[in-house]
């Protein structure tokens, strides 16, 4: 099937963004952003709350990579086709010797598995269109934070893998690593509901919420239209969003 607006029996070249994560968060505000944009959305996560003519929704749960490896993305006409990885969990928070090894899997297979799929797929289905790929990471690829061994790590790997696919010059391509910073997220709830046994930090993080330093998810999605919008002004492939400013 080919995606796009008709016009008077013709087809209308349209822009389309893939978004993984689109159940809640940052993905749930980028697509219904890019929705308000003119934007053909196809929505990948395990939940849904968006309800809109132009989205498109396929249920997945994107740490089982026996589904991610068996999806098959759209076939589009569209000459401007945006991958945004954002699906990511922080995990079970504890120190690395107590966490189960089923969790371990389960983190390494979302954070960083999955989207090295969905770069490996969307760079070979739309081999001859322009493409862009963003790549939700995190600041936690810098810093070694006790009790976040799975998420720094994956988040870290999902950095380089961006670097070497930028580097490899793609036909068509542009790729970045997208760091958001601290944003009111369930990632942020979580954490901040985690034992202060399993999690030292808590305090810094709990403060984060009390003194209203939270980005919220609009001001992020904003940000990143505005990346997605400029991208050929951004050289370097790991982008801070604090570094993105709207005025």
């Amino acid at each position: 099937m080919k995606f796009g607006i008709k016009t008077k029996g013709t087809l209308q070249i349209q822009k389309i963004a893939l978004i993984t994560g689109t159940g809640g968060g940052i993905g749930k505000a980028t697509a219904e952003l890019l929705l308000k944009e003119g934007y053909l959305v196809f929505g990948y996560s395990r939940t849904n709350k968006i309800n809109h003519t132009n989205f498109n929704f396929t249920t997945i749960d994107l740490s089982n990579i026996t589904q991610v490896n068996n999806l098959v993305l759209p076939f589009v006409t569209s000459n401007n086709v945006i991958l945004i990885n954002n699906a990511a969990t922080i995990g079970s928070i504890a120190p690395f010797d107590k966490k189960e090894i089923s969790d371990i899997i389960n983190e390494y297979n979302l954070n960083i598995v999955s989207p090295t799929l969905m770069c490996k797929k969307f760079i070979t289905t739309y081999h001859d269109q322009k493409k862009l790929i963003i790549n939700i990471g995190s600041g936690a690829a810098n810093s070694p934070i006790p009790s976040w061994s799975t998420y720094c790590a994956t988040k870290a790997a999902l950095d380089m893998l961006t670097k070497v696919i930028a580097e490899e010059n793609h036909k068509n391509l542009k790729v970045f690593s997208v760091h958001p910073g601290i944003v009111d997220t369930n990632m942020q709830k979580t954490i901040r509901e985690t034992s202060r046994d399993l999690f030292p930090l808590l305090s810094k993080f709990t403060a984060y919420n009390s003194k209203n330093e939270l980005e919220t998810t609009t001001i992020a999605a904003k940000k990143i239209h505005y990346i997605i919008l400029n991208s050929n002004q951004f050289i370097k492939s790991i982008l801070s969003i604090r570094d993105v400013d709207l005025k």
